[in-house]
């Protein structure tokens, strides 16, 4: 789902492939993008209402996952939302229920076996550009239980990612909240990803969050951090730190259809190469740490990518539809 285009639709494919290639670019490795598992309570989500599943809606996850694993890139895909934004969240479900207290999500049997339900037909999902389901697919590092749950209970926590491990076995389950280290995600064994946001990003706390989370034997990602806090001294210090495996930045994105850069206007926008000298240096700082993080200390110069210039919408769309993908196979591997 996309909230930048007519309102909240899906996003054409020049989008998606242009924003992943972007990453890419970055010296990105992982992608976490919420919408490509998160999408109830409107007419084009995977589930628009009570009971009902679209398979439309899966035509965009289908290419954007067979475009990532062509870039080689990892996706992270919550699959619920504390928040109620345009592509629902457990705050849609509980509505769906009639549970007075939207937090009941994590007690209520039956909005438990709704998020099951769920989570069942997404990664059941047959991709046709690769044959696989999502389930099988190795370009999905990491299922999500949910975008900065807060409210998680243990018992929540250890029923749904033991739900989900065992549907999805050769993949990772993560989770996590918002300004801390959750203590349900850290202490369950079915999980193996423990997620933390921060705005603004600190190095010395994500140095004390990450020593508690591998302290456990669990993996640390700083799932979102702002992006605009982020120095070349900060991308240092991280990339020194052995227990930090991953730092995604909020939030990128990349050229609009006919010219410029989609916008979106919550202060943490990243384009590339940069709008501004003060987001040039956002870009450069977060490529350095994903270099960085990969292993190498000297880094090339970035590729400077212009905005397109305005097209016509019907070039743009028979571009879309003719484009042709190879058919992609893989053998499943561990994690």
């Amino acid at each position: 789902m996309d909230e930048n285009v007519r309102g909240t639709d899906h996003p054409t494919y020049f989008r998606i492939d242009d924003a992943l290639k972007t990453a890419r670019i970055m010296n990105a490795s992982v992608v976490r993008s919420h919408t490509l598992g998160t999408s109830l309570g409107c007419a084009p989500c995977i589930q628009p209402g009570p009971g009902e599943f679209n398979n439309d809606a899966f035509a965009p996850i289908d290419y954007t996952i067979a475009r990532a694993r062509a870039y080689g890139l990892r996706l992270i895909v919550p699959l619920t939302d504390q928040w109620g934004y345009y592509h629902g969240g457990y705050p849609t479900t509980a509505k769906w229920l009639g549970l007075k207290d939207p937090e009941d999500f994590y007690t209520n049997p039956r909005a438990k076996a709704a998020y099951k339900e769920y989570s069942r037909q997404v990664l059941n999902h047959r991709n046709p550009y690769t044959g696989l389901r999502y389930k099988d697919d190795p370009t999905v590092m990491s299922w999500e239980l949910g975008n900065e749950l807060n409210g998680m209970t243990r018992d929540w926590v250890d029923e749904m990612g033991a739900y989900l491990g065992k549907l999805a076995p050769r993949q990772l389950i993560s989770v996590g909240r918002q300004q801390g280290v959750d203590t349900a995600a850290l202490t369950s064994p079915e999980v193996d990803i423990v997620d933390v946001h921060y705005y603004p990003s600190s190095v010395l706390t994500m140095a004390a969050a990450t020593a508690r989370v591998t302290g456990r034997g669990k993996v640390y990602l700083a799932g979102e951090h702002g992006s605009d806090s982020l120095t070349a001294a900060d991308a240092l210090a991280l990339a020194d730190d052995p227990n930090v495996t991953g730092v995604l930045s909020w939030s990128l994105f990349g050229h609009a259809d006919d010219h410029g850069y989609v916008r979106h206007d919550d202060g943490f926008t990243l384009h590339y190469p940069g709008d501004t000298a003060a987001m040039r240096t956002d870009v450069l700082a977060n490529a350095a740490l994903a270099k960085m993080i990969g292993g190498q200390r000297r880094l090339p110069a970035l590729p400077v990518t212009p905005p397109l210039k305005r097209t016509g919408r019907h070039d743009l769309d028979r571009l879309h539809h003719g484009h042709r993908l190879t058919r992609l196979t893989c053998r499943a591997q561990q994690p």
